[in-house]
């Protein structure tokens, strides 16, 4: 066991590097930072992703770890001292804590979670812990306060402890563990997901686990909530081709909400499990996921990993280990109109938020585009569609449309969707406070290649004028 080196328990520093002994190093800044004097850490989850990280991101800062286990005698990691910790067994919390300064929070899988959290902090700070690092995830904070996850960080966000929250995006790790996509990418040479064609900036658990060392060491970020995120978001189909690119040919598959809802069911999975797999889903969807931080580049001074690093370091566990399966027909079919169904759905959600760069980004440069009340003026090529949808996205207040999804069939070449709008009209003859409309709309895509290549938007234009004269009859 190595102890660790004697700091004072605060440490002063000019805006330089200042140089501290061996294992210990940190960059200073120009504010006081509290750093924990022969720092004893409690890490709750030692043995998983992040928490075996976390025990070497102390040990090299100079901690005394404590790594905590229901199996305690199973772990393999040396320097640290071991204790039995379980949840649901709290005469084992006093032991753990004893003499602790700091704990990585690792939240438990269990109906009664913020219960449980709620009394673990009220022991935490009976015992003089200084400080908690909560593994949160991804999004936490658009969800409401009932919800379990986020109901946990607002209780340790409730406690008078120097609390730090981690909400970390989805983790590359995930993409070779058995339990997530490592056998589908490996065997099957797919990864299904649900996106709706929105991206997701992952991160590698070695850069969560070196943010929550640090601040459990060496302070900072308190009472804070840190988005954690890799350098980069990727789309499915973009994370495929990287992937790819690494280990050979795999296919990403897009899978709507239900069509997962009804594949966990079937796999017998509980009902709790599928409902918060998909709020994750639905929080990717929405875009949650594809927002790219500086956290980690803050805290710890360098960049995160990217992706391409990651799956060069793992390329065995991705390559195929036995004969791959070939796709049937229907398969790929299948798989076409779930891609085709997602562009449509990105489609549509980046023209009702009036983000024409994405919007256009669906569709190919030879796109031939017609307004089917005006058959005689199709507009051709993605510089004029560009032109056209910002004149057509400004007839509205701040561009914005509220578009509800009545019917959507995709194949393999073509999507059809019908769309119920609603709006606030402010073009020609509109009073100056608009007037609300709401239009129904149907559009028949035709997608080569991920790309939409024609398309045919029928409506009534004389839903406008009639919105009008109801305003100013």
């Amino acid at each position: 066991m190595r102890e660790a080196l004697p700091l004072s328990a605060v440490i002063r520093c000019p805006s330089n590097s200042v140089h501290l002994p061996a294992g210990i190093r940190r960059q200073c800044t120009t504010t006081t930072r509290t750093t924990i004097a022969m720092s004893q850490i409690l890490v709750i989850g030692a043995s998983g992703k992040t928490g075996r990280h976390v025990v070497t991101g102390l040990i090299t800062r100079g901690a005394t770890v404590r790594a905590a286990s229901r199996t305690p005698e199973k772990l393999d990691l040396e320097e640290v001292y071991r204790v039995r910790f379980d949840w649901h067994d709290e005469s084992t919390w006093g032991p753990a804590i004893e003499g602790i300064e700091g704990v990585y929070l690792v939240k438990p899988e269990s109906a009664d979670v913020v219960e449980v959290v709620g009394r673990f902090l009220e022991e935490v700070k009976t015992a003089g812990v200084v400080r908690v690092v909560l593994l949160s995830e991804g999004a936490t904070q658009t969800r409401p306060d009932h919800i379990a996850e986020r109901h946990v960080e607002r209780v340790v966000e409730a406690s008078d402890l120097e609390w730090t929250i981690l909400r970390p995006s989805w983790y590359m790790d995930d993409l070779v563990d058995e339990d997530f996509f490592g056998t589908m990418i490996r065997n099957d040479r797919v990864i299904v997901m649900t996106t709706g064609g929105s991206a997701t900036a992952w991160i590698d658990a070695r850069d969560i686990a070196e943010v929550a060392a640090e601040i459990l060491v060496n302070g900072g970020a308190a009472r804070q909530a840190l988005n954690l995120t890799g350098p980069e978001a990727l789309t499915l189909d973009q994370l495929a081709k990287r992937i790819t690119a690494t280990a050979g040919p795999v296919e990403g598959v897009e899978e709507s909400v239900a069509e997962a809802q009804k594949r966990m069911r079937a796999d017998g999975l509980d009902e709790g499990f599928v409902t918060y797999i998909t709020r994750i889903s639905e929080s990717i969807v929405e875009g949650n996921t594809a927002i790219v931080t500086g956290e980690v580049a803050r805290v710890t001074a360098r960049p995160p990993r990217n992706i391409d690093t990651f799956l060069a370091e793992h390329e065995s566990q991705l390559r195929p280990s036995g004969k791959v399966r070939s796709e049937t027909h229907a398969e790929q079919a299948l798989r076409c109109a779930r891609n085709n169904e997602a562009l449509f759905r990105r489609q549509i959600s980046a023209w009702a938020g009036n983000k024409i760069d994405d919007l256009v980004d669906c569709y190919a440069s030879s796109i031939v585009y017609r307004d089917m009340p005006f058959p005689d003026e199709p507009i051709s090529g993605k510089a004029a569609f560009r032109e056209h949808m910002k004149g057509y996205n400004a007839l509205f207040a701040d561009g914005q449309v509220e578009v509800e999804l009545v019917t959507l069939t995709a194949s393999g070449t073509n999507v059809v969707g019908e769309l119920r709008c609603h709006a606030r009209y402010v073009g020609p003859g509109a009073p100056e406070e608009g007037a609300p409309v709401s239009w129904y709309a149907t559009l028949i895509d035709t997608v080569v290649d991920g790309e939409i290549v024609s398309e045919h938007a029928y409506f009534d234009p004389a839903t406008f004028d009639r919105a009008v004269q109801q305003v100013t009859s």
